[in-house]
């Protein structure tokens, strides 16, 4: 590749105005590049979604770990095209397994967290170097542009998440009710594993995946031009492609013109010199402004008396042994804090889910009998008509109490004699049951009403509870 073919004008950039410049080289191929990389990274994604169906919580972070690979494609393309070259498709496809191959585990494993990952990965990439070259040319490049790299991949990242959670926040309302999660009971149990589906999980992987196709090669493109601008400044590409230009427009008649005003001139000088003093001439010419000598006076400040008459100044190098020490304290103390604290709320790392073993079912709660014996045979029945009679408390005991009789007996909520309203209402919650759930909820919120606090409820409100009560058999029976 020659400067002469350059697509793009070279000179000395501002950072920005380099990223930008980047930005615009992708755009202007942006078709290619993403039928690049359709066909290079969407294979590897379908390999890691067959590979983690069971658990797609964790596609997202094994797509963003693979990133150092997907740009190489685009980078072999935008570096020929930057010369005039636009390499097809089969060529470039070709290239494929080669450039992933090329420094496959530094990319992903010591050089994976690096902050300019793609200033860097055309020296690594395009220079053909490897090893301890690699990374002395790299830190070399670092010192004019490694700032500007990092914040490339600062801003690149936050444009990239703020992407994520905006298609995402714009497509919700699109998802069918099975597939949102449980917001209210993710609030109050904190139980992922029952309240997110898996169908919210590959959703979300999905929105990543288009996000990481339309972002990333603006990425690759930014950094790409960062490293051009680069070499620019140092090497200067600019003044180089200059001469060039300007020996390719010298003719041979031009230079042939050039080489005669030479002789000739040569020939003037030497017959004038014949008649003057060797020494009388080269005073002349060194009287010329060129040969001027410049010079630079400084004055220093000599104390006229002696040094040791000064006053000592006393020594301070205990403060700093006793900083050092205060801080280490500091640091320590801070340590056996959190070990301490830790230790204390331990509980609070433990992941309370329904217990699977059999649960010997509670005949009393909170000194209510919850025995079918105890209770009627059509609870909604006898519940509507102690309403009718005026007995309110009653009805919604009625409820209550068969509600908990049925989820204690046939859902197997692990609910014990000593639970309270709210510790019941977490059990049920965190069982799983989206109806049921919801309704305990809000019977539970009419209980505590009308128990507690003496406070009528209304009887749209009855009549709502009576409508959807949920624990019925197959038959119908309740």
């Amino acid at each position: 590749m020659r400067l002469e073919d350059m697509t793009v004008v070279l000179r000395p950039r501002q950072p920005w105005e380099a990223v930008d410049l980047g930005c615009a080289m992708v755009r202007r191929d942006f078709g290619r590049l993403l039928l690049l990389w359709a066909s290079t990274v969407f294979p590897l994604w379908a390999a890691v979604c067959v590979l983690l169906r069971s658990a797609p919580e964790w596609i997202p972070l094994v797509v963003w770990w693979l990133k150092p690979l997907y740009g190489r494609v685009p980078l072999y393309f935008l570096s020929r095209a930057a010369f005039g070259v636009r390499p097809g498709f089969v060529e470039t496809w070709k290239a494929w397994p080669r450039l992933w191959l090329s420094n496959f585990l530094p990319a992903l494993l010591w050089r994976r967290f690096s902050f300019i990952r793609s200033f860097a990965m055309p020296a690594q990439m395009l220079e053909g170097l490897r090893g301890s070259a690699a990374n002395r040319r790299v830190k070399t490049l670092a010192m004019d542009g490694g700032g500007s790299g990092s914040s490339l991949s600062y801003a690149f990242s936050k444009i990239e998440l703020v992407a994520w959670l905006g298609l995402m926040w714009g497509t919700y309302e699109l998802l069918p009710e099975s597939a949102q999660p449980d917001w209210n009971g993710l609030y109050q149990a904190f139980d992922i594993e029952n309240t997110i589906p898996d169908a919210f999980l590959w959703w979300g992987a999905a929105c990543h995946m288009i996000v990481v196709s339309l972002v990333e090669p603006f990425y690759v493109g930014a950094g790409f031009a960062l490293y051009l601008n680069c070499r620019t400044r140092i090497e200067g590409w600019d003044v180089e492609l200059a001469f060039r230009r300007m020996a390719t427009r010298l003719s041979g008649a031009a230079a042939v013109l050039i080489a005669c005003f030479a002789f000739s001139g040569g020939q003037a000088i030497a017959q004038e010199a014949e008649g003057k003093d060797a020494a009388k001439v080269v005073k002349e010419v060194l009287k010329d402004p060129a040969f001027e000598v410049h010079k630079i006076k400084t004055k220093e400040w000599v104390p006229e008396f002696d040094a040791p008459d000064l006053p000592t100044v006393p020594k301070l190098d205990f403060l700093g042994v006793i900083g050092e020490v205060l801080f280490w304290l500091v640091i320590v103390g801070l340590v056996v804090w959190l070990v301490i604290y830790l230790v204390n709320n331990r509980q609070m790392f433990v992941t309370r889910g329904v217990s699977k073993a059999p649960v010997r079912a509670p005949k009393v709660i909170m000194g209510l009998n919850i025995t079918r014996e105890s209770l009627p045979d059509d609870i909604v029945a006898a519940a509507r008509a102690a309403w009718a009679a005026g007995d309110f408390k009653e009805a919604l005991s009625l409820l209550y109490r068969g509600s908990l009789s049925w989820l204690v007996t046939r859902r197997h909520v692990p609910i014990s004699d000593s639970d309270t309203e709210e510790d019941c209402l977490v059990h049920v919650l965190k069982a799983g049951e989206k109806t049921e759930a919801s309704y305990f909820k809000q019977l539970t919120g009419a209980w505590v009403q009308i128990a507690y606090a003496v406070l009528p409820v209304s009887d749209e409100e009855m009549k709502s509870l009576c409508d959807q009560w949920p624990f019925v058999e197959k038959g119908g029976e309740a």
